[in-house]
């Protein structure tokens, strides 16, 4: 278990790398209709909401379990999910369990949303922007716990 902790924190490090890039890009920027009259900044903001994504699979689906795991806290990684979060909670390295699920929350309003809806669109950026700080603070906890 180890080896596949370690190989899935690397994964996430370098995800975050990814999205720190165009995070920073991002809150360098006013996001409104005119922004995305420019394709780079589309591209910035499909950048960083895929790695957005991609990052709540990895530590939702195998980190939280990895790490649970590794501290002795659960002897199952097939555990559900809310007995999971629920564990975390205790461990203090979520706040409370809604924290995962308003991630979660952000990260289906970016997958039904409609691109010529502008308001809508900039609305789920600002929401996925403020929801990527909360989701490294989780992983800084994550990570914490295990050394």
């Amino acid at each position: 278990m180890r080896v596949r902790l370690s190989e899935n924190i690397k994964i996430c490090k370098q995800i975050f790398a990814n999205c720190d890039i165009d995070y920073k890009d991002l809150i360098s920027k006013k996001i409104d209709e005119v922004f995305f009259e420019e394709y780079q900044n589309t591209r910035i903001v499909n950048s960083f909401l895929f790695n957005f994504s991609k990052l709540q699979d990895k530590i939702g689906a195998k980190l939280f379990k990895d790490v649970l795991y590794e501290l002795k806290e659960i002897d199952d990684v097939s555990m559900p999910m809310i007995d999971i979060l629920n564990r975390l909670e205790t461990l203090s390295i979520l706040d409370v369990v809604s924290d995962w699920d308003s991630l979660r929350e952000i990260r289906n309003a970016l997958s039904h949303e409609y691109p010529f809806d502008i308001i809508e669109r900039v609305e789920n950026i600002s929401l996925a922007l403020d929801g990527y700080i909360k989701l490294k603070v989780i992983f800084e906890k994550l990570i914490n716990e295990i050394k």
